[in-house]
C-alpha cells in the first residue's frame, strides 16, 4: 500500500510540475508574442530534466492537453506545450514533424489574414526547422521540410503564396524554392524510413521545374532558363534510374520543359540570378 501511495504522490507532482510550467510559458510566450520567431533560453530546459524517468507521463499530460487547447483555439498556449512537448522528446523526429504541420497548415487555416497566416507557416517551418537540429540524421524530417518549403508557396494551392514567399525573403533572406531543394537533397543522404528514395528524386524534379516557372512569372528569365535546364537533366536522370515509375509520364514533362526552354531563349534577358 505504500508503494502504490508514493506511485499515486509522484504522478500528482508530475502533473502539477507540468501544469505550473506550462503556465509559466504561455505567459512568457504572450508577452514576446509580436515576434515572428519564437525564442528558447536554454535554462528554461533545465526543469523538465530533473523529470528523469517520469517524462512518458509528462509527455502524455502534455499531448493531452495540446490537444484540448487545438479544439478550444487557443493556439499561443498550444505553441508552448508544443515546445515542450519537443523538449521532452527531442530525438523523436514524428513530433517535430507532426507539430510543424499542424502549425503550417491547420492552425494558419484558421485565419483570414495573409500576415496571420504567415506567421503560423513561418513559425511551423522555424520549429521543424529547431527539428532538424535535434535530428541531424533524420531523412524523413529534412524531406518533410523540403517539401513544405516547395508546397506552402505553391500559388496554384494557397492565393497568398506569392506574399509568402516575398516575406520569406525578407524575414530570412532566403529562396522557398533553393531551401526545398537542399532539404531534399539532404533526405536523400540520410536514408528516410517513411518515404522511399523514388518519392524524394521525384519531389526534387518537381522543385527544380516549378523554380523555373516562378522565376519567368517575376520576371526573371535568366534565372528561369537555368531552372529548367536543371529540371531536364534531373528528370532525365530519374527517368533512366526508374524506368518503371508509371506514376507520371515523364516524358510528357520532359518535353514541356524542352519547349519552355526553347519559349525563354527567345525572350529578352536580365542577368538578376
Amino acid at each position: 500500500m505504500l508503494l502504490i501511495h508514493r506511485k499515486r504522490v509522484l504522478f500528482l507532482v508530475v502533473l502539477i510540475g507540468a501544469i505550473f510550467f506550462v503556465n509559466i510559458y504561455v505567459v512568457s510566450f504572450r508577452e514576446t508574442s509580436k515576434t515572428a520567431v519564437y525564442r528558447y533560453d536554454p535554462s528554461e530546459s533545465i526543469p523538465l530534466l530533473l523529470l528523469g524517468g517520469l517524462r512518458g507521463i509528462a509527455v502524455d499530460f502534455l499531448w493531452a492537453r495540446a490537444i484540448a487547447r487545438h479544439e478550444e483555439k487557443k493556439y499561443y498556449e498550444l505553441l508552448t506545450i508544443n515546445n515542450l512537448i519537443a523538449k521532452l522528446q527531442p530525438n523523436f523526429p514524428a513530433v517535430w514533424i507532426f507539430q510543424a504541420w499542424n502549425m503550417a497548415y491547420n492552425i494558419a487555416h484558421e485565419w483570414d489574414a495573409a500576415q496571420n497566416k504567415w506567421k503560423w507557416i513561418h513559425t511551423g517551418l522555424n520549429f521543424a526547422k529547431k527539428g532538424a537540429v535535434k535530428n541531424p540524421t533524420s531523412g524523413d524530417l529534412f524531406f518533410e521540410l523540403g517539401h513544405m518549403y516547395l508546397h506552402l508557396f505553391d500559388q496554384r494551392v494557397f492565393k497568398y503564396a506569392p506574399y509568402y514567399r516575398e516575406q520569406l525573403k525578407q524575414e530570412d533572406g532566403e529562396d522557398n524554392y533553393e531551401a526545398s531543394l537542399y532539404w531534399l537533397r539532404r533526405a536523400l543522404l540520410h536514408d528516410p524510413k517513411v518515404h522511399n528514395v523514388l518519392a524524394i528524386e521525384r519531389t526534387i524534379c518537381h522543385a527544380l521545374w516549378h523554380a523555373s516557372l516562378c522565376a519567368e512569372r517575376e520576371g526573371n528569365i535568366d534565372k528561369a532558363f537555368q531552372f529548367a535546364e536543371l529540371a531536364l537533366d534531373e528528370w532525365r536522370t530519374y527517368h533512366t534510374n526508374h524506368p518503371e515509375d508509371t506514376s507520371i509520364n515523364v516524358n510528357e514533362v520532359m518535353s514541356a520543359i524542352e519547349k519552355k526552354k526553347e519559349f525563354l531563349q527567345r525572350l529578352p534577358r536580365r542577368d538578376i540570378w
